[in-house]
């Protein structure tokens, strides 16, 4: 059985010079190989393991400038493959009908993206038609989520709400009244979060007029007159 060192080196040689590497899931090029891997990444040359880089493409690349987007077939690619599994050069063959360190990345940043695709070099997973479209519809309601939130926030930056609003507003007011301790609202705001924060906003948004009276909810205290018998 070999030892350490000869399973280093073994490791080692499966890595050329020039070759297209990931390194914590971004592209890199092999320039030296010693002791460690000298490799020249996006922002700068750096020395790692060989364990810390998963080899893409053998190359030669000269340049990481040389990976630029790349089209292909890949919803034909998917409709063909859906459910199976496949490896990086096989699938990259399909799509961009070559195999070459510019295909290997672009078809990564596929795999990466987690749509159509998900897995390693050596066995990627090509998803199922019920698959994608389940993550196609979390990824909508995602994006839905998101643009409502960004609306909310323009509109009380100028001073207004709309009655769809009611749920990020009542959030504020549930700190205001002591309800809870924290405010996503607030805190995107760069507003303490604290309940006098939470009242003064309400009250300078309109949500709330000065008949609103939080304290005894803050306070714990009943609200309504006791039964008198």
């Amino acid at each position: 059985m070999p030892g350490l060192h000869s399973q280093v080196s073994i490791i080692m040689s499966d890595i050329p010079r020039n070759s297209l590497v990931l390194y914590k899931n971004r592209p890199a090029r092999v320039v030296e190989i010693g002791k460690k891997i000298e490799i020249e990444t996006e922002n700068g040359r750096l020395s790692v393991r060989p364990k810390d880089v998963t080899l893409l493409h053998r190359g030669p690349l000269a340049s990481l400038a040389q990976l630029t987007p790349r089209q292909g077939a890949v919803q034909t690619a998917w409709e063909l493959l859906a459910g199976d599994t496949t490896t990086l050069p096989d699938l990259s063959d399909l799509i961009y009908d070559t195999f070459t360190p510019q295909t290997a990345w672009a078809l990564w940043q596929l795999v990466d993206d987690g749509l159509y695709f998900s897995g390693t070099p050596e066995e990627i997973h090509v998803h199922t038609a019920e698959q994608v479209a389940t993550t196609q519809a979390a990824r909508a309601a995602k994006a839905a989520e998101q643009a409502a939130w960004d609306a909310f926030l323009a509109r009380i930056g100028a001073g207004t709400y709309l009655p769809e609003d009611a749920p990020y507003l009542n959030e504020v007011a549930a700190l205001a009244m002591g309800r809870q301790e924290r405010s996503k609202v607030l805190r995107a705001l760069s507003e303490k979060e604290e309940p006098e924060s939470a009242h003064a906003f309400l009250l300078k948004l309109g949500y709330w007029d000065e008949m609103v009276n939080p304290y005894p909810a803050r306070l714990e205290m009943p609200t309504a007159d006791p039964d008198v018998p």
